[in-house]
């Protein structure tokens, strides 16, 4: 990691650099990544592997004209060649009538989001930790699989306008599978800290369904009652995000929330907000232009309140941008990156005890959100511990089944809402986290 007082300067003088060849207004932006990954299948560890990347991004604004470049270099003549080119390219390119200035200084919040025993964990420190999983799948005659991954990232930027941000960030994330011969459950835990980690819950909640063994029995298609746990909602929010939440799919009109403005679609119960400052998730002050970021509400009691917007599409369409740029070479955002679902009032075991017929659903996967972008449809598999309720206790495995159905009516069916939440590492941003409950959903709709 190279620090904020070695960032900063290097992107200070970059943008000076970039005046001189010719910028009107110039941004640069660092991101570093040093990550490492420790993979295990069988009880035993496979694979250990560590990357390090870097980049700078250049932005420059002459004439209403945007040029974009980026080089991970940090070469002073591939930094220069670099900056040529973006000027290059904003000479080429056509001019954006409504794009006058890139951001302004902003102020952002002072949040702890480094933590040093995450950065400094080592490969012989993971293999320990998961030792102790592996001897108790051992003695209960299961397997275990998933990885083990910390990340250390650090964003800085400046621009001309006088913007100036820097932040580390560390992350460690577990994902397990505990196998039986006949069935496998799933827990995963993703923190900011490494040392909250608790392996102990985590094979604890995976081996419980695992040993929930037996020959799995088939169900027939139809609608069911389904609770959905929070990596099963994870997966789903995942998609809202990406076919619905930001400002690209708004304006083109293919996204859900198009038109439906101040309109009610989702269940009262349900809200759903981005929000950078939140602790209880992945703290990140500000966005890839270095813009504060507030909470945004996206989905609150249920009607369609608000998009993500970064400077560039907000100037456009003569909005106020929501401080949600991603890095500028990301041609399908904005994203909201750090997604919270309120939590309900309910314990998820209580919630089991209500369903007089229905299914538990852990996670799904092979999810395709792109059947109907409009109504929101979609259409999945479940993985890692399917079970059927009955009488409000979960009696036996079942195989696994295809959903299809839309999310906007699916998410106006919700029963309850747990007070548990659970994190998830969101795939739009080096930094950021999705934050969700488990819900229980009427009339869910199995295909196959």
């Amino acid at each position: 990691m190279l620090g904020k007082d070695r960032v900063v300067e290097l992107l200070k003088n970059l943008t000076r650099e970039a005046r001189k060849n010719g910028a009107g207004q110039a941004e640069v932006l660092y991101t570093g990544n040093h990550g490492a990954v420790t993979r295990f299948a069988n009880s035993s560890v496979i694979q250990n592997v560590r990357e390090s990347d870097r980049r700078i991004y250049f932005r420059v604004l002459l004439d209403k004209r945007l040029g974009i470049a980026s080089t991970n270099s940090l070469h002073m003549e591939d930094l220069k060649r670099c900056i040529k080119k973006a000027v290059a390219i904003a000479k080429q390119a056509r001019p954006l009538k409504f794009f006058d200035s890139l951001p302004g200084p902003s102020q952002y919040a002072e949040v702890a989001t480094h933590y040093p025993e995450t950065a400094n964990l080592t490969a012989a420190y993971k293999i320990k930790m998961l030792m102790d999983i592996f001897k108790r799948a051992y003695r209960e005659g299961l397997d275990a699989g998933g990885a083990f991954t910390t990340m250390e990232t650090e964003i800085g930027i400046v621009n001309s306008n006088g913007a100036k941000a820097y932040q580390p960030f560390t992350s460690a994330n577990i994902n397990l599978i505990i196998s039986s011969p006949s069935m496998s459950g799933f827990a995963s835990q993703f923190e900011r800290n490494a040392g909250d980690i608790d392996a102990d819950k985590l094979f604890s909640v995976a081996a419980k369904k695992a040993a929930m063994g037996g020959k799995k029995k088939r169900l027939k298609p139809g609608r069911y009652t389904v609770l959905l746990e929070p990596p099963a909602v994870a997966e789903i929010l995942e998609w809202l995000i990406y076919i619905g939440f930001g400002a690209s799919e708004f304006v083109d009109g293919t996204s859900f929330m198009a038109g439906n403005m101040g309109k009610k679609i989702m269940d009262r119960k349900l809200t759903i907000y981005d929000d950078g400052a939140d602790l209880c998730g992945f703290p990140v002050p500000f966005d890839f232009e270095g813009v504060e970021k507030k909470r945004l509400y996206i989905i609150k009691s249920g009607v369609a309140k608000g998009i993500a917007y970064d400077t560039l599409l907000a100037k456009k369409w003569r909005r106020k941008t929501t401080g949600h740029a991603l890095i500028p070479e990301d041609i399908e955002g904005p994203f909201p990156t750090n997604v919270f679902i309120k939590e309900g009032d309910n314990a998820i075991d209580d919630m089991v005890s209500t369903v007089e017929r229905g299914i538990l659903v852990t996670r799904f996967h092979y999810v395709n959100g792109l059947l109907d972008t409009k109504t929101a449809s979609m259409t999945g598999m479940t993985r890692d511990g399917t079970f059927y309720i009955e009488g409000g206790e979960i009696k036996y495995p079942v195989d696994d089944m295809r959903f299809t159905d839309s999310m906007l009516e699916a998410f106006s069916r919700v029963r309850a809402i747990s007070r548990e939440r659970q994190a998830f590492p969101t795939p739009w941003s080096d930094v950021g986290a999705s934050v969700v409950p488990a819900l229980l959903i009427e009339e869910f709709n199995f295909s196959g």
